[in-house]
């Protein structure tokens, strides 16, 4: 053989084998590729995790949330009626996210179950009469949306409600908020926002076993029961409430309970788990005091809505002036307050950051015009601080609001609300004009900044009538005496209405909590009071759900008509533009590696 053809012979020895490893090579390139698939489905099917890039965090469940899917041991089924092929848009993005957030709730437990019906699929129109029926039995009330068409403009009932089925028992939730008086975008992004909050809460409904007490104190000239009807309304699902009334009972909050089979032995319990006392007016008794002081030093907590002052709006409507006199809830409810670490000052705060309230500014013929003026005794609060009662609110309304002074102790103390860098106090007594409206602030009288009109306090509390009572008193076994309580909290808000809803009287109804019905504006007192009770109660782990805030990214649809070539380039063009690129850099790669070769 010729040395020639030896060359030749061992080159393509040495070729078959190049091609031979490389086609293994690729081969276990293939398998290896294979292997980490079906390793990361096996992993994927026991451990689940997901990324949440987005700001607001609008795909990651809360801790309550995920706490409460955890204990979930039966079938939970949701029936969602938000289907249908002529849905608005809006509702169509209000039946996606609900969509993906039961998804989310399966991924956690695969005891979740879902299903979206049609209301409208009925042949019978009898049958869907009944059908309609059952639902508004249930509390569901179907939505009448315009449809915009090319034949004009048509209706179209939408039903955006859930049937939630768990142990046998079953509930129904509104997926769309009843608020009336906002827009219909920011209707169904409120709905989105409280998605999580709404399922989760139906499934906490139906599986908690016993509620807790809540009573609501009356007697000492209190908010009537219209006045905190939609607060208490809302609380009912949650927690049993009582109004009562004290009257000296030494056993009205905390009950004795003697032992049958020893009578000198007694325990001392509280009744309720919170006590909410909303805007007295009348003084306290002292031995009303002592019964709520030892309801605390039991480890009873506290909602206290105080106002400073004796004022309310109804003073002007006959005249331009009033005078806002100190409140007199006695001076046992003083000395109690400042044992437990906060003083509710007699002074009244304005504020430039104010509530507009509707105003005679003049007459056309015999018709008065109402003008919009900013009423400085009416603070707009925005809450500032993390805590989680006030994280993420909105704004707040107040009405005749003090300032809290605290009082330096053991007591750990959270501002919760205050007033803006541009507030004023004003010492009882104090005027009170209508005409303040029609004039411009003088910045230098508005020289106060960040007062407390909201705190929490927290930790052991101390009598007020520690070392003061006699023996004889406080060794009676049946009084049970405590000159020091256990850990416990309060709250004191030194604003009576900021719990307060309007009433209709003329057509005798109450108006949701928070609701301006001047301006059509919703506050965020509702979810404040609820959130701050849902604390005291030990459940704050509820308030993350609700207080959760998913933005709106709109298209600034001015400047989309202005560069809408540009837009359509870059979102038709430039992609091809760069897979072309990438297809050519990779040839070239591939060609110049195998020629080299």
């Amino acid at each position: 053989m010729k040395l020639k053809d030896i060359k030749l012979f061992k080159r393509k020895d040495a070729d078959s084998k190049q091609k031979r490893s490389l086609k293994r090579s690729h081969l276990i390139e293939l398998f290896a590729g294979i292997f980490v698939i079906i390793f990361l489905n096996v992993i994927g099917n026991y451990i689940y995790t997901r990324f949440d890039l987005t700001s607001e965090k609008r795909y990651t469940l809360s801790k309550a949330t995920k706490r409460l899917l955890k204990d979930i041991d039966e079938t939970v089924l949701v029936r969602v009626y938000l289907e249908g092929n002529e849905l608005p848009p809006d509702f169509v993005r209000l039946q996606n996210e609900t969509k993906e957030m039961l998804n989310q709730f399966r991924a956690y437990n695969k005891y979740v179950e879902y299903e979206f019906v049609n209301p409208t699929d009925f042949d019978d129109p009898k049958e869907q009469q009944v059908f309609y029926q059952k639902l508004a039995q249930k509390g569901i009330q179907p939505s009448q949306v315009e449809i915009k068409t090319p034949d004009g403009i048509k209706q179209q009932l939408v039903i955006p409600a859930a049937d939630v089925m768990y142990k046998g028992q079953e509930t129904s939730v509104q997926l769309l908020l009843g608020q009336r008086y906002v827009s219909d975008v920011e209707l169904i992004n409120n709905s989105v926002q409280a998605l999580e909050y709404t399922l989760t809460d139906a499934i906490r409904r139906l599986s908690r076993v016993e509620k807790q007490r809540i009573a609501f104190l009356q007697g000492h000239g209190e908010l009537e029961r219209h006045a905190i009807y939609d607060i208490q309304l809302a609380l009912t699902d949650y927690y049993a409430m009582e109004n009562i009334t004290l009257d000296g009972n030494i056993n009205s909050l905390t009950e004795r309970v003697i032992n049958p089979k020893d009578s000198t032995s007694i325990s001392f319990r509280n009744k309720f788990k919170l006590l909410v006392v909303p805007k007295p007016t009348k003084p306290f008794s002292d031995e009303d005091l002592y019964i709520i002081d030892q309801f605390v030093m039991y480890g009873g907590r506290v909602l206290w809505l105080i106002d400073g002052l004796d004022i309310e709006m109804d003073s002007l409507a006959n005249r331009s002036q009033t005078m806002a006199m100190r409140m007199d809830l006695g001076l046992g409810f003083d000395e109690m307050m400042f044992t437990y670490g906060v003083r509710v000052n007699s002074n009244l705060i304005m504020d430039i950051r104010c509530m507009p309230v509707p105003m005679a500014g003049g007459s056309m013929g015999n018709n008065p015009q109402i003008e919009f003026r900013p009423w400085y005794y009416f603070p707009e609060v925005v809450p500032l601080s993390k805590h989680p009662i006030v994280k993420n609110l909105d704004v707040i309304k107040s009405e005749f609001v003090n300032s809290i002074d605290i009082i330096d102790n053991e007591i750990r103390k959270t501002v919760l609300l205050t007033t803006s860098e541009y507030t004023r106090v004003v010492n009882a007594p104090a005027v009170v004009d209508l005409n303040v409206a029609q004039t411009e602030p003088d910045p230098r009288l508005f020289n106060k900044a960040n007062l407390p009109i909201a705190v929490l306090l927290e930790g052991a509390f101390k009598s007020p009538w520690k070392n003061r009572l006699s023996p004889t008193f406080t060794d009676i076994p049946e009084m049970g005496y405590r000159g020091e309580g256990d850990t416990t909290k309060m709250i004191v808000i030194s604003d009576g209405d900021i719990i307060k809803n309007a009433f209709n009287y003329r057509q005798n109804y109450p108006y949701p909590l928070g609701y301006d019905k001047y301006t059509n504006t919703m506050y965020a007192n509702k979810t404040f009071i609820l959130n701050a009770i849902n604390y005291l109660c030990g459940d704050e782990d509820y308030m993350e759900s609700r207080s959760r805030e998913i933005k709106i990214r709109k298209l600034n649809v001015a400047q989309i008509k202005e560069n809408r070539l540009a837009y359509q380039v870059i979102n038709v063009v430039v992609p091809i533009v760069i897979v072309i690129i990438s297809g050519v850099t990779i040839l070239l790669i591939r060609k110049n590696r195998y020629k080299k070769k």
